[in-house]
């Protein structure tokens, strides 16, 4: 199940979620196309989500977010579900990004992450999508994330093991990271279109 759990980071190019991009009246798949233009994973990620889901048996991640979702709505502050129930969630809900991440080099077989090509794909964003993204704002995001769950989640502690507590632990920072992350890449996304397309064109209706 670890390899499900690493999938969790660096998922930038999957973050196309549910709600509508910043104002644009644009897609999540459209501005994300828009921001991996010209990099090495606007020619990977269509690769990768053909072996992931072409198959018509596989289940897409809407089937497996549906699933997901059931159990995230019994959740509260007074629950602490079963280690085995957390883990199953993990897998269920991030298998697809896993795949993924393999498929475009990001991850290995044993749910390792291959830095050399995931810095290599990065730096091949342009600049103005890179100016965005900062290793400090994402470990000042998943430092308030921890920090937050562990005084929401304080009574849980004593209801698993020690060895379940440091997996949870991993899992735990993994997700809040993946959540930064992609969350930091709409942002830097956003503003990019905004400079590169929107400001000049309202500045060529006034020109």
């Amino acid at each position: 199940m670890k390899a499900f759990i690493i999938a969790l980071i660096f998922a930038s190019a999957l973050a196309y979620e549910e709600e509508e991009d910043g104002g644009y009246c644009l897609s999540h798949e459209a501005t994300g196309a828009i921001c991996l233009q010209g990099s090495t994973l606007a020619d990977k990620l269509p690769q990768a989500f053909y072996a992931c889901f072409s198959d018509s048996n596989r289940r897409g991640k809407g089937g497996k977010r549906g699933k997901g979702g059931k159990k995230g709505g019994k959740q509260g502050a007074d629950t602490c579900h079963s280690f085995d129930d957390i883990m199953q969630w993990v897998e269920e809900e991030f298998t697809d990004d896993g795949c993924v991440l393999k498929q475009i080099g990001w991850m290995d077989d044993e749910g390792n992450f291959m830095h050399n090509i995931i810095g290599a794909d990065l730096a091949s964003l342009a600049d103005g999508v890179q100016a965005g993204l900062s290793e400090q704002g994402v470990a000042d995001c998943v430092a308030d994330k921890m920090a937050a769950g562990a005084e929401k989640y304080a009574h849980c502690e004593g209801a698993y093991t020690e060895e379940e507590g440091a997996i949870l632990m991993d899992v735990f920072t993994k997700i809040a990271e993946y959540k930064c992350f992609t969350g930091q890449f709409k942002e830097a996304c956003a503003t990019f279109i905004e400079a590169e397309y929107v400001e000049p064109l309202i500045m060529s209706l006034y020109a």
